[in-house]
């Protein structure tokens, strides 16, 4: 059964909640955890179950009460429809105003300033009340508010390219966010084509031995095997790449100062280059590697199935 929950602790406006239980078990759980999460701390309530209230205490010391009352209960009082404020179904510009905060109370996003918020819950609460044919709940109506704050929300994030998934590490990667940060006149296949002509023209600018390293270290991809195209030794060619690099990125950043390099290269900083085996001697084939949305490196699949099989026979042998 639905309940209507209202806490009111020392010096917070009542807040308001909806619980769920058929015994008094699992109200006074559902009440705990929303006076926990309200006072953000360790709390004890008292359920008086014949009157349906109780206190709340956080330290040994009274810090709230609450009270419950059946959802059917707390239904606004339906009105003769020649009032004044009557909007539809007997709901009042009042009753408007209150469905609307309390859709901003029930909203846990919290993106945004608190007059967006009432002001989106009231719009989709009104329109929804003129649109509908039968008679909306009060729940019903606070859902539709909180769900029009959600929605704009979840628009706001995907114009910004935030990740829906919320993996960490994915920064800048969702395609709205190149949508938003994109001129709308820029055309791909141009991109492309400047950039190969600005790549000629800024390596022509590079010292000769420097132009060489840069070269050799884009054609064999690993550092030392681009030395030794060049017959020189690893320390030589790390260097002129490091003095060839400050030199390639100031002119390709200009007239605006390149930015600052941050973390390791991991395709070509490296001696043996990317493996194209597992430790076992196992090729990263598409259908044999295992990536992870939490993990940045790959796995592969034989490698887990091997060490499946050996935990199911250990589990066995020890049952």
């Amino acid at each position: 059964m639905d309940y209507q929950l209202t806490l009111t602790t020392t010096g917070q406006p009542p807040a308001y909640r909806t619980v769920t239980g058929d015994t008094p078990a699992e109200l006074a759980a559902a009440i705990h955890r929303h006076a926990r999460g309200l006072l953000a701390g360790q709390v004890d309530i008292h359920l008086d179950q014949e009157t349906l209230t109780g206190t709340i205490r956080r330290a040994g010391a009274d810090a709230g009460t609450f009270a419950l009352a059946p959802a059917e209960e707390d239904q606004p009082a339906v009105i003769e429809s020649t009032a004044p404020d009557h909007v539809a179904h007997g709901y009042t510009m009042r009753d408007l105003d209150r469905a609307a905060r309390a859709a901003c109370t029930a909203d846990r996003s919290l993106s945004s300033n608190i007059t967006l918020r009432y002001d989106l819950a009231w719009s989709a609460i009104a329109e929804h009340l003129v649109i509908t044919d039968q008679p909306p709940t009060w729940y019903e109506l606070v859902r539709v508010g909180w769900q029009a704050i959600y929605q704009d929300v979840k628009a706001v994030r995907r114009l910004y390219g935030v990740d829906p998934t919320g993996r960490s590490g994915e920064v800048a990667s969702a395609p709205r966010f190149v949508a938003y940060w994109t001129h709308v006149s820029t055309d791909a296949a141009g991109e492309g084509i400047v950039e190969r002509i600005a790549v000629h023209q800024v390596l022509a600018t590079l010292p000769e031995h420097q132009r060489q390293a840069v070269v050799a270290l884009a054609t064999q991809d690993d550092y030392q095997k681009a030395a030794d195209s060049l017959g020189i030794k690893y320390g030589a060619l790390t260097a002129r790449i490091r003095h060839g690099r400050h030199a390639f990125r100031a002119l390709w950043f200009s007239p605006e100062t390149s930015p600052p390099t941050k973390g390791t290269d991991r395709r070509v900083a490296s001696r043996a280059g990317v493996p194209d085996h597992c430790p076992q001697g196992h090729e990263y084939t598409p259908e044999n590697t295992i990536r992870r949305p939490s993990s940045r490196g790959r796995r592969c699949r034989t490698c887990e199935q091997i060490r499946d099989a050996a935990r199911n026979r250990a589990a066995k042998a020890a049952a």
